[in-house]
């Protein structure tokens, strides 16, 4: 069941030169990692922007899911905004419009799971792999094709959700804060991804209009002063569709795998996702009997 909107942002991408005196808490940020999960979220909604965090003070601290799969124990860990920069990372700043006297909710609840949540265990980090290769891989392929339009609203209806308690991706994560602070999204938190969040917030610049070059009149040619003057008709550049949520961002989008796919093809890869997702549990299930097993 599809729910309405409820809650904006404006999303401005920001560089190392830029001059900010003060973030605001509650914010988000999106970028990008090398992580594990963080990478295998990119790969499989064909977005270079595969990482999220809650912006929770004013010098740009930030809280985020671990972006690695296996590197790190921790759950969840704070970072920086100008850690991102440092890095040479993309960075968008989501400035959010929350309900009145709900921005420290928001951000009390980020700060709340960084300091609370336990390590996630092996089979926690497997599922959130799983999750992203059974559910969020075919879904976001899904939307990306208009021939699979049957699909995509089969999945909006059925929500397949893999993950540990209180384990949840760096999307997910934003997504449950703003939750907090009036936020209403259209499909399950734990779908929401960086990808979602930039197309939901992301208003693309139209495409130029090329004006016409001027041409000299012959002497014959001339327009009488009294006499209507004749208008040169010209061919206008058909602009880009526009967003309907989120404001203007004066910098270029990020590389977004968005090109329509042929309906076999991309069936084909829908199929091809949940293959490999299917085998993954069957492994996951293998190695979680021999360890039970073995203790």
């Amino acid at each position: 069941m599809r729910v309405p909107h409820r809650g904006r942002a404006i999303l401005r991408r920001i560089g190392p030169r830029d001059a900010i005196s003060a973030f605001r808490p509650g914010d988000f940020v999106l970028t990008t990692s090398d992580g594990g999960a963080a990478g295998l979220l990119g790969i499989a909604t064909g977005c270079e922007l595969n990482h999220a965090a809650l912006i929770v003070d004013p010098l740009g601290t930030t809280v985020e899911a671990n972006p690695n799969l296996l590197a790190d124990a921790r759950a969840y860990r704070t970072a920086s905004v100008a850690d991102y920069l440092r890095a040479g990372r993309p960075c968008w700043i989501g400035y959010v419009e929350l309900r009145e006297g709900t921005r420290q909710e928001v951000v009390a609840f980020a700060e709340h799971l960084a300091r609370a949540a336990a390590a996630p265990s092996l089979t926690g980090r497997m599922l959130m792999a799983l999750h992203t290769l059974v559910s969020v891989a075919p879904r976001a392929l899904a939307s990306r094709a208009a021939v699979l339009g049957p699909l995509r609203t089969y999945f909006d209806e059925h929500a397949l959700v893999l993950r540990e308690e209180l384990c949840y991706s760096s999307g997910e994560l934003v997504a449950r804060a703003l939750e907090r602070g009036g936020f209403i999204w259209e499909r399950d938190p734990a779908h929401v991804t960086p990808a979602y969040l930039f197309d939901r917030f992301h208003l693309r610049e139209p495409a130029p209009v090329t004006p016409l070059p001027l041409r000299r009149l012959r002497p014959e040619e001339k327009t009488p002063r009294l006499a209507r003057p004749r208008v040169e008709r010209g061919t206008l550049m058909s602009f880009a569709p526009r967003a309907v949520h989120g404001a203007n961002a004066l910098a270029e989008a990020p590389h977004h795998a968005a090109r329509p796919e042929p309906g076999v093809r991309a069936l084909l890869k829908v199929g091809l996702w949940t293959a490999a997702g299917l085998t993954c549990i069957a492994l996951a299930e293998d190695l979680v009997r021999s360890l039970a097993h073995e203790g």
